[in-house]
Order: C-alpha cells, then sequence, then structure tokens
C-alpha cells in the first residue's frame, strides 16, 4: 500500500455481529427436522460458505432428496428462531465512528438476501449499512472475488482502494482474489498462513489497523 485506501468492505456474519450461533443452531435444527445427519466437524469446515455450497456439501454426504430452495427455506425458518442469539461485535461500533467521518463503506455477505436484511435489522445496521452485496447479486459466492467486486462498483471506488474486513478464510481469500487489502480477523485462532491477508488474532483491536490502512485520526 502506497496511499491512504478509501473504502471499507464489511462482511457481516462473525465480523459486524455474532451471528454465528444462530447459524450454527439453525443448521442443526433444520438437519433434525429434515431427518438427516453429517459428518462430525463438517459444519465447521463450511465456515464462510454461501448457502449453495453448503446444500452441495449436504448433496455429497447424505441422502437428501430436498432442492436447494427447499433446504434454505427450511434453514431460514429456523434461523428466524434463533435469532435472540444475535448480538453486535465490537467492531459495529468503529463502523459508526467510520460512517459519521463519511467513509464509504459496503457490507458483502454470502448469505442470502433474507438474511442479511434480518440480521441488519434485528442489530439496528440497516440504517448504517445501505449499500449491500448478497450471495444473490452474483454469479459466485465466496472465495470468488464477485460479491467485493459489485460492492467497489456500487461505491465508485477502485478495487485497490478497499479495504475488507472477514472473519472466515473464505472470505478473506475472495478479498485477496478482488485485488483489494484483507485484514482477516477470525474468532478463533489460526495459525495457517494466508497469503494476501493481515492476520489478526482473536482479542486484538482491530482500529489501528484500520486507521493505518486509511490514515484516519485515532478511532476509539
Amino acid at each position: 500500500m502506497t496511499h491512504p485506501l478509501r473504502a471499507i468492505l464489511w462482511d457481516m456474519d462473525g465480523t459486524l455481529i455474532d451471528s454465528e450461533p444462530a447459524h450454527e443452531a439453525a443448521f442443526f435444527s433444520a438437519l433434525t427436522e429434515a431427518g438427516l445427519t453429517v459428518p462430525e466437524g463438517l459444519h465447521a469446515e463450511l465456515l464462510g460458505a454461501s448457502g449453495d455450497t453448503v446444500f452441495a456439501a449436504l448433496r455429497r454426504t447424505t441422502e437428501t432428496a430436498m432442492t436447494l430452495t427447499q433446504w434454505t427455506d427450511l434453514k431460514h425458518r429456523h434461523f428466524e428462531r434463533h435469532a435472540r442469539a444475535i448480538t453486535r461485535l465490537e467492531t459495529a461500533a468503529l463502523a459508526e465512528q467510520l460512517a459519521a467521518r463519511g467513509v464509504p463503506m459496503a457490507l458483502v455477505s454470502n448469505s442470502t438476501a433474507d438474511e442479511v436484511t434480518f440480521c441488519l435489522r434485528a442489530t439496528g445496521l440497516d440504517t448504517l449499512l445501505t449499500t449491500v452485496v448478497t450471495r444473490g447479486d452474483v454469479a459466485n459466492g465466496k472465495p470468488a472475488p464477485d460479491g467485493y467486486l459489485l460492492a467497489a462498483q456500487r461505491l465508485g471506488v477502485a478495487p485497490g482502494d478497499c479495504i475488507v474486513i472477514e472473519d472466515s478464510r473464505t472470505g478473506a481469500t475472495a478479498g485477496h482474489a478482488a485485488k483489494m487489502q484483507v485484514i482477516y480477523h477470525p474468532q478463533v485462532p489460526d495459525a495457517r498462513p494466508l497469503p494476501g491477508a493481515q492476520y489478526l488474532a482473536p482479542g486484538l483491536p482491530i482500529a489501528p489497523l484500520i486507521e493505518a490502512f486509511l490514515g484516519t485520526p485515532a478511532l476509539t
């Protein structure tokens, strides 16, 4: 990076909000209703994956006769039941500060439009992040760069002037593929190298990195 960057592209689940417990509970509740079992550890392997990728894994590991639409509807119904588990993370307060300073921001998620809308409204972030790209907006979900490139286009910012903030390797890979600066800030430690991303261990403050990338005054 040779100049301050201009825009921030946020992931949602696990980055701005802690919705992963709700997603996990909905996943297993939906499996139970459908009478399906999956290999141990499959859900963890699919962290950050899009709904169609998850469904492909179900088709590969079970004998389900459901369609993608049926699975999506079933899982979303259970997701709404577990919505009380959704909370804001500390990064949401940073997003509010950056918005007040006029920093262009967008949200890019592998979740469906229904799930993203539901989560943003449930956490009061719907008025803060008005440029939103969901899985249905692009041909290819993360780890493909499509979502991040579309978000930059909608903001009118060059990809090289964007910071991507992600908690999953899937999303961080997408940001790197879009030729953007990436902060990879997972919720659990990850010792595996991820080329093209700035790794920030769980529990460490992210504000100094954002300040350095943007060249902004200190965030609190």
